[in-house]
């Protein structure tokens, strides 16, 4: 979400970084607008899930579709905020992420907050999801395992390398999968106009400075 979350380079990958749950306030799961599908931003901007996902694939960024409804942009930055907030609150509670790590986390979405509301164009592909599809299809081709088996082990508290050891398969390996997989995504997205060579590889560039965070972060797969 630049991305922290599809932002950081994309604002998904944005948000999966910054949140730690993938797009943990994504309501796309699969190739999600990191908070742009949430329930809910969705009701503080006075829509449906559905209505603010079909604006935002119609090109609109989050800001754009805050002021067509009548929303101030800080409004809609503060409703994105404390989602993350809330899912980080649960995943301390839980014992999945210290309290440190969740202001680390925190901090960082704020700081890339801009970058989300202002993104335009369609959910992104590949780096726009953590371990949620395509990201998990990508993940789980390459474990050799169903996408549906991957996220139960998520689920068991693993990291994407742990589930990939335990397959016989090597982080390396894995991160290579997820950067091409993403790389393909990007690639379809400048091809269709959605986005310049530019934007692509400077997403591309931002996720594989995130790669280990993603492959190592153990947790439950991000809620729809």
């Amino acid at each position: 979400m630049s991305r922290s979350k599809q932002a950081l380079a994309t604002a998904g990958v944005a948000v999966a970084i910054a949140a730690g749950a993938g797009s943990a306030v994504a309501g796309g799961g699969a190739g999600g607008h990191g908070p742009g599908a949430s329930t809910a931003v969705a009701t503080y901007l006075g829509l449906t899930p559905a209505e603010l996902r079909a604006q935002l694939q119609a090109g609109k960024s989050l800001a754009q579709i805050a002021r067509a409804q009548g929303k101030s942009v800080t409004g809609l930055e503060d409703a994105i905020y404390d989602e993350a907030k809330e899912h980080l609150d649960a995943d301390v509670a839980a014992g999945r992420i210290t309290a440190a790590q969740e202001q680390a986390r925190l901090a960082e979405l704020k700081s890339h907050l801009d970058d989300i509301v202002n993104r335009v164009g369609p959910p992104p592909g590949g780096p726009g999801a953590h371990h949620g599809a395509p990201f998990a299809d990508a993940a789980a081709a390459y474990i050799g395992i169903t996408a549906a088996q991957l996220r139960t082990e998520l689920e068991a508290g693993r990291s994407l390398a742990q589930v990939s050891a335990a397959h016989g398969k090597t982080a390396a390996g894995l991160k290579a999968a997820l950067l091409a997989d993403a790389k393909k995504h990007l690639d379809a997205d400048v091809k269709a106009g959605r986005l310049t060579r530019a934007q692509a590889d400077a997403r591309l560039a931002e996720l594989k400075s995130r790669i280990d965070d993603l492959v190592d972060r153990t947790g439950p797969p991000p809620r729809p």
